[in-house]
């Protein structure tokens, strides 16, 4: 209950430093309309923010101040929707810097390709391939010896 509280604290602090709500004036007082926070899905390995934003609100207001919000929920952030319903999934990990691949792992994921390559893994650890038989054109370059 209380993580919940603090969860929504911290969102409520990232809308103020990112400037993303409406300013309210009555009289000599002054007061912030934030977005609504509809639900928050705090995970092992990410917390996951719905909201939608006040009418008025520019959508693109989100990715123009990416990095504000970044600086108060973490550098992990990714942005999904559209017009007014949006969601911020922070995850708690990075991808890592070094992967050691496992055919057996990789295999479900490649092999009704004709010509996969996998590329990684993405933020989830789920792996990441191509399949590049389905391009109409490919060009492969290199520094010698690579």
């Amino acid at each position: 209950m209380f993580e919940k509280l603090k969860l929504r604290g911290k969102l409520i602090k990232a809308f103020r430093t990112a400037e993303i709500y409406r300013v309210i004036k009555r009289g000599d007082r002054i007061s912030y309309q934030f977005p609504k926070i509809h639900r928050i899905d705090h995970q092992h390995n990410y917390t996951r923010y719905a909201f939608s934003l006040l009418n008025g609100v520019d959508p693109e207001l989100l990715n123009k101040k990416r990095w504000a919000l970044r600086q108060v929920l973490g550098s992990n952030i990714e942005v999904n929707g559209s017009l007014k319903n949006f969601s911020i999934t922070v995850h708690h990990k990075s991808l890592p810097k070094m992967l050691n691949y496992r055919y057996e792992v990789i295999r479900p994921h490649i092999e009704k390709m004709d010509l996969p390559v996998c590329i990684g893994q993405d933020i989830c650890g789920n792996p990441v391939s191509w399949d590049f038989a389905d391009l109409e054109t490919l060009l492969i370059s290199g520094e010698i010896g690579a």
